[in-house]
């Protein structure tokens, strides 16, 4: 992959830590860790509706659901019960 997006460290208890590039799933949040020279594909794949790299896990739900839509709805249930008083 050419530009991942993050970086990661992971720490074992034995000591050893292990450095790797990361990216976040444009759905769920979830951190992917990238291999090197892999292709994006690979890792999950790129939604063609939001247009971001997303995992494996949101490739097989096959509906567009982005993170910050979720967020959006979120905060409107909010502000709807503020509303009501409760």
């Amino acid at each position: 992959m050419r530009n991942p997006k993050g970086y990661g460290m992971v720490f074992s208890p034995c000591g050893v830590i292990e450095e790797h590039d990361t990216l976040v799933c444009g759905h769920c949040n979830r951190i992917v860790i990238v291999r090197p020279k892999c292709d994006p594909y690979d890792l999950g794949g790129m939604c063609r509706l939001c247009e971001k790299m997303i995992c494996p896990a949101c490739v097989n739900k096959g509906v567009c659901d982005p993170l910050e839509k979720k967020l959006e709805r979120e905060e409107a249930k909010y502000r709807a019960r503020r509303s009501y008083g409760v």
